[in-house]
């Protein structure tokens, strides 16, 4: 389900409530300097998708944010699968012959069962 766009207006609003500061550097963001709207508690976290929890940000600084959040991300979504049983999907058929498989290649050029 994908959220909806603000309106310019409620990227003024924002902006303005922070008084124009990064929220992640704490650095003032200049006339014409590319910055978005960022979640400051990321909504995968608990976060609220309202205008409490959005901030402006630098967009490179936006960038490193969720590059270094995104490992955590994984981890926590796979540790989460894994309590609640939802199994990884199995991998496509084995090479035969690898250990996996249930056939063994021997010297001799014969196939034996493992």
């Amino acid at each position: 389900m994908r959220r909806a766009r603000l309106s310019r207006l409620d990227r003024i609003r924002i902006f303005d409530a922070a008084d124009g500061v990064c929220c992640i550097c704490k650095c003032q963001i200049q006339p014409g300097e590319r910055w978005i709207v960022e979640h400051e508690k990321p909504l995968w976290l608990g976060g609220a998708d309202d205008d409490t929890n959005r901030k402006p940000a630098h967009e490179r600084c936006a960038i490193g944010k969720t590059t270094s959040e995104a490992p955590v991300k994984a981890k926590n979504d796979r540790q989460r699968a894994n309590h609640i049983g939802i199994k990884r999907k199995p991998k496509s058929r084995p090479l035969p012959g690898s250990r996996a498989s249930g056939w063994k290649h021997k010297l001799s050029g014969e196939w034996v069962r493992r």
